[in-house]
């Protein structure tokens, strides 16, 4: 990636809107300066789990020199449970010394501007709509398989955060009426039976491979039959949270993004078929499944476009700011 040096030198660096975006993970933390959805500058930190001022330093710190170099407000994104008004963790799992810690307040006070604080698969969703394999629709379903599975549903142009800013969370849905435990999680939701740690698990104790899910689609693309049926067993799980999303929600596309998706060309013509099988006749027209085009930088370029899309939930009228 080129520095904003490097940028400056090239003339890339034009009177075009520039952002900030941030994205914190479990792991670490990614942060960027863009414009109109081009990475110009990416920087990166390991996530201080259990110490989230020291996080807050290292974000401005890694940010500070682009400030003069970006406008409008800077967008953050992490993990949920959030409240996104408040820009205040609440519990998120993978980041429990963070519990409780309101981000928006001390970054707005380190960097004198308006921070914006969304759900990671949120942010990533915006970054498709606007950006990615969503530019071309209004209303989108983003769904993200990796360690779990999250959602981000635009509708009509607008961010779905809900009441309790918790809309999307298609994980918890129940798919199956039995399946794994999974601390959190209902019994047969879409999460504990269809994640890529799920499959990786279940295909540790049927079929003895260990590499997690991408090493069960390097099988199945070898010819390995069991690989295969563990594979179609995946994908049908995955069709029925798919189906379940269109008929409640209709959106003109669903994209998938997430580590699963290293492997979307063996997976979205299959799972195109099953989810049409499962959907209503008259629907299966408009059943278009695309694979997410902006792989790990959805977030933090989503979340630094979070000002251009408006929210529809707690602390918005009419899907409209206030």
């Amino acid at each position: 990636m080129t520095t904003i040096e490097e940028c400056l030198m090239k003339g890339v660096v034009t009177g075009m809107t520039r952002s900030i975006g941030i994205d914190i993970g479990g792991t670490s933390i990614k942060t960027a300066l863009t414009e109109e959805g081009s990475v110009l500058d990416f920087r990166t930190v390991e996530t201080p789990v259990d110490d989230p001022r020291q996080g807050a330093a290292e974000i401005h710190r890694l940010i500070s020199d682009w400030m003069s170099l970006a406008d409008g407000s800077i967008g953050i994104c992490a993990p949920g449970p959030l409240d996104t008004m408040e820009g205040r963790f609440l519990d998120p799992p993978n980041l429990p010394g963070w519990h409780g810690f309101s981000l928006k307040d001390e970054l707005e006070d380190k960097t004198g501007r308006q921070c914006l604080v969304e759900n990671d698969a949120n942010a990533a969703a915006v970054g498709e709509f606007m950006y990615g394999a969503g530019r071309s629709f209004q209303h989108i379903v983003y769904v993200t398989i990796s360690t779990g599975i999250g959602a981000g549903i635009v509708i009509d142009g607008k961010l779905l955060s809900g009441a309790q800013f918790q809309a999307g969370e298609a994980g918890n849905m129940i798919i199956r009426s039995e399946g794994p435990e999974q601390p959190g999680m209902n019994i047969g939701s879409w999460e504990s039976l269809a994640s890529g740690t799920a499959l990786g698990i279940r295909a540790e104790k049927e079929i003895g491979l260990t590499g997690g899910a991408a090493e069960v689609f390097r099988e199945q693309a070898s010819g390995n039959q069991k690989a295969a049926r563990l594979v179609s067993s995946w994908i049908e799980d995955t069709a029925c949270g798919t189906a379940n999303l269109l008929h409640l929600l209709n959106p003109e596309a669903v994209i998938f993004g997430g580590g699963v998706m290293n492997a979307a060309a063996q997976i979205l013509p299959e799972l195109q078929r099953e989810v049409e099988s499962r959907v209503y006749e008259s629907m299966r027209s408009g059943v278009q499944l695309y694979a997410a085009e902006l792989k790990n930088q959805a977030g933090v370029i989503g979340a630094a476009a979070l000002d251009h899309v408006p929210r529809i939930g707690a602390g918005t009228s009419a899907g409209r700011s206030i």
